[in-house]
């Protein structure tokens, strides 16, 4: 993994609380292929999770109360889930969901803690400005954990929506 101050250079990362991430992106893809990918499980596991992973499945049921889980896979083989439930979807423009480990990840994660992540998108002549926030981390140290892996599901993003 990048170390996170070249995750800053592509991520306009911030951290106002030592349990709360904020990122900024701007993406060169019309709004709605940004939120397509980011609702869509086919999508899904083409960008999301860290750059040392494999991400091999996906569901998406996004609605208020729909669930979400995606696979990750470590080079080892070992499998981390990640799940949750929206809480809000307001397409194309805003969407809020819950986010938990099935089991403790890199040390720093704990299994089964709820933080909250809203995304935000706004278009900008013709290119998408997503604004990203996740709250309620375990440690600062979980903090910058998922600091390293969102900018490398925002980069693989990025790269998913090139033409």
């Amino acid at each position: 993994m990048e170390p996170i101050t070249a995750h800053r250079q592509r991520n306009a990362v911030s951290t106002p609380a030592p349990d709360e991430i904020r990122i900024t992106r701007v993406f060169n893809a019309p709004l709605q292929q940004v939120w397509n990918a980011w609702t869509n499980p086919v999508t899904l596991v083409h960008w999301f999770g860290c750059a040392a992973f494999s991400t091999t499945h996906a569901e998406a049921d996004v609605r208020v109360g729909g669930r979400w889980r995606v696979t990750m896979v470590a080079p080892t083989g070992e499998e981390f889930p990640a799940y949750g439930t929206y809480l809000e979807v307001h397409a194309p423009g805003r969407l809020s969901f819950t986010h938990q480990w099935e089991k403790l990840v890199g040390g720093v994660n704990p299994a089964h803690h709820r933080t909250e992540v809203t995304v935000e998108f706004f278009d900008v002549e013709g290119c998408t400005r997503m604004e990203f926030r996740q709250t309620g981390l375990a440690t600062p140290a979980s903090r910058d954990s998922h600091i390293g892996g969102w900018s490398d599901s925002f980069n693989a993003l990025h790269r998913q929506l090139q033409p």
